[in-house]
């Protein structure tokens, strides 16, 4: 693994009275040293409400995907309404003729309810089989299940899909999920893509199926590392809250603590797609002590490697050194929080985080402007415009996108 970490603070210096602040790790994954086996698993929506354009493009789809895979990649289809059932065995692509796969998709047909519960089941059940055979090198595969679905699981609410995800993302699978149209169940198909580490995507119309699972797939081709997280040692009496993946999707995080160490667990390290995670942490009080402390001891790790790095802060009673102050931290952090909850299409919550941060940091400030501009369009649109609100884009001068 080349992946590298850097860390950085809104406030290098603090006093020693204590205070909090906002810190951010920058996740640089490096280049692909060698080749991935990718294990795909289609999971689609058969139900009734998917007849006419949009089953027939969920054909092309597979087919699409069929174009991009190689021979040592393996590949399921899994179609669910109301049951599921496994249409394609995990198959190693080389193993069969393009016809063969094209059989298999051409039973995709409409009609039913949604039962996409046992429809991810029926997909995590599959590859998890794959990684059992004898013939199948499964330490170094990277495994995704997409999903795609226009319609609501009336027999599960998302708390059922949260654990499933769980469950999902501790065997090492990761979840991309679409909703498409306006009908399906948006926190389930939200919570799904965020807590099993892909993404969640809203797609407007049947002709976006193609890129969805396409972009899904070439995405899996350049992972560098799969099982990425991040391992913040924290020192006694300094308290980390607020976590949140920035990028590369804006994601609330919820820890997973055992004694001072948190795990903040990452999506797969993927070539040229920079990783950020944003957190506030409390600096506890060192009355009369001054210099330097070590807050939080950050550990990089994923299949094949680990980084290190940490963040540490000065404590100090000097005015001119407490006001330094690094302000793109804390405005990526303020800008994340805002870009979730729009996410989520909590307008108000939001708004509110905009007025402190304008009043903080000046309505001519870049980024109040742009959260202000999508908190609007958010406000004024509908699923399409939520989804682009997690998605935090700008270029570093090397031209790569983050």
């Amino acid at each position: 693994m080349t992946a590298e970490i850097r860390t950085d603070v809104n406030r290098p210096n603090v006093p020693t009275s204590g205070t909090t602040i906002t810190a951010e790790v920058d996740v640089e994954p490096g280049e692909k040293q060698e080749a991935v086996q990718r294990h795909i698993a289609l999971c689609i929506d058969t139900s009734g409400s998917m007849g006419g354009r949009k089953i027939d493009r969920a054909r092309d789809g597979a087919s699409w995907v069929f174009g991009l895979l190689d021979d040592d990649d393996y590949v399921s289809i899994v179609a669910f309404d109301s049951e599921a059932d496994l249409v394609m065995r995990p198959t190693r692509w080389g193993d069969i003729s393009r016809d063969e796969g094209m059989t298999a998709v051409e039973e995709l047909s409409a009609g039913g309810g949604t039962n996409m519960f046992d429809g991810l089941r029926t997909a995590q059940n599959a590859l998890e089989a794959l990684g059992m055979r004898d013939d199948v090198t499964d330490g170094t595969a990277v495994r995704r299940i997409l999903l795609l679905s226009d319609g609501k699981d009336k027999q599960n609410d998302p708390p059922d899909f949260e654990r499933l995800a769980g469950d999902i993302d501790e065997s090492g699978i990761r979840v991309e999920s679409a909703g498409i149209g306006e009908d399906y169940n948006e926190e389930t198909i939200r919570t799904l893509g965020t807590t099993a580490r892909g993404e969640w995507t809203h797609l407007e119309a049947a002709g976006d199926i193609e890129e969805f699972f396409g972009e899904a797939v070439e995405q899996a081709k350049n992972v560098v590392a799969p099982d990425a997280q991040l391992e913040l040692d924290v020192a006694p009496g300094v308290e980390v809250t607020d976590v949140y993946r920035a990028l590369p999707q804006a994601q609330d995080v919820s820890l997973d603590w055992a004694d001072n160490t948190a795990v903040v667990k990452l999506p797969d390290l993927t070539e040229r797609e920079h990783q950020r995670v944003v957190m506030k942490i409390h600096v506890p009080e060192r009355r009369g002590e001054e210099g330097s402390v070590d807050l939080v001891d950050v550990t990089l790790t994923a299949r094949g490697g680990e980084a290190r790095d940490t963040i540490a802060v000065d404590y100090t009673e000097d005015n001119t050194e407490l006001a330094e102050h690094n302000e793109e931290v804390q405005l990526d952090h303020q800008q994340t929080v805002i870009q979730t909850e729009l996410g989520k299409g909590n307008v108000e919550q939001a708004e509110t985080q905009v007025e402190r941060m304008t009043k903080i940091h000046g309505e001519e400030t870049e980024i109040v402007q742009e959260v202000e501009r999508q908190t609007e369009l958010v406000k004024e649109g509908g699923r399409a415009e939520r989804n682009r609100a997690t998605k935090i884009v700008s270029d570093d001068e090397d031209g790569i996108q983050k």
